[in-house]
C-alpha cells in the first residue's frame, strides 16, 4: 500500500470517527434537554384515595424547600413486629414521609416537636394497608413518635429535618446524578469517537515506520 493511499484511507477514519462525536455529543446535548424538560414538570398535591390520607403541609409554599418533591417511606410493623422501619429517618425541609401499615392496631402519634411545629401526627388506630404522609416543611430537628398502644414494647420512631437530610456524619453529602453534574448520558460515543481516532493514528505510524517511502523503497520509474 501506498503511503498517499493510505493517508487517504486514514484521514476518512479519522473523519468518521469524529463524525461519530459530533453525533454523540448533539445526542448527549438533546438527550439531557429532554430530561431536564421533563424533570422540571413534576406536579404534586395532597387528598385522599382509597383508603389513604395524607397531611401535606401546603403544597405552594414548599417549593422553595430544599426537599420538596421527596418522600421516604416508613413500614408501620412490617412482619407484624412492633417497630418502625427504618426507625430513624432523616429528610431536608420540604420533604415528606409516608407511613406504610404492614400490620392492623397502630397510629403514629408525636412525643416530642420542635418548638413551633405543628405536627399532629394520625392518632386513630389503622388497619394493614392503610397509608398517612405528612410534609415536613419546618423548622429543623427532633420530630419524635410513637405508636401509642405499644410505646412501652419500644414501637417509637423519629424523622430529622436538617439541612442536608443525611445522617450527621455518616454519609458526607448524598450522591449527585450525572445528569446534574452536566455529564450527558451519551458520553461513550465521545469515548468511542477517541478511541477510534487513536487506533488511526497508531495503524498510521506503524505503516510509515514499516513501508515508509525511501529512495531505496521507491520504484525507478515512480511519479
Amino acid at each position: 500500500m501506498k503511503r498517499r493511499d493510505f493517508l487517504k484511507i486514514a484521514t476518512g477514519s479519522a473523519g468518521g470517527a469524529a463524525a461519530i462525536g459530533a453525533a454523540g455529543a448533539r445526542s448527549s446535548s438533546t438527550s439531557a434537554a429532554v430530561q431536564e424538560g421533563e424533570g422540571n414538570n413534576t406536579t404534586s398535591g395532597n387528598g385522599t384515595s382509597g383508603n389513604a390520607t395524607t397531611d401535606g403541609g401546603g403544597s405552594g409554599e414548599d417549593e422553595g424547600l430544599p426537599g420538596a418533591g421527596t418522600t421516604k417511606t416508613v413500614t408501620v410493623a412490617p412482619n407484624g413486629q412492633l417497630v418502625f422501619d427504618p426507625e430513624t429517618v432523616y429528610i431536608q425541609p420540604g420533604a415528606t414521609v409516608e407511613w406504610e401499615w404492614a400490620a392492623g392496631g397502630h397510629n403514629v402519634v408525636p412525643e416530642s416537636i420542635p418548638e413551633e411545629a405543628s405536627w399532629e401526627g394520625h392518632e386513630p388506630l389503622e388497619d394493614s394497608g392503610f397509608t398517612y404522609s405528612h410534609t415536613f416543611d419546618g423548622p429543623t430537628g427532633e420530630y419524635q413518635y410513637v405508636c401509642t398502644p405499644h410505646a412501652g414494647a419500644g414501637m417509637v420512631g423519629t424523622v430529622v429535618v436538617n439541612e442536608s437530610g443525611q445522617e450527621p456524619g455518616g454519609g458526607g453529602e448524598a450522591e449527585l446524578d450525572p445528569h446534574h453534574m452536566g455529564v450527558p448520558f451519551q458520553a461513550h460515543f465521545v469515548g468511542i469517537a477517541t478511541i477510534l481516532m487513536m487506533i488511526v493514528s497508531l495503524v498510521y505510524a506503524f505503516f510509515v515506520l514499516k513501508y515508509g517511502e525511501s529512495q531505496n523503497a521507491s520504484a525507478p520509474n515512480k511519479e
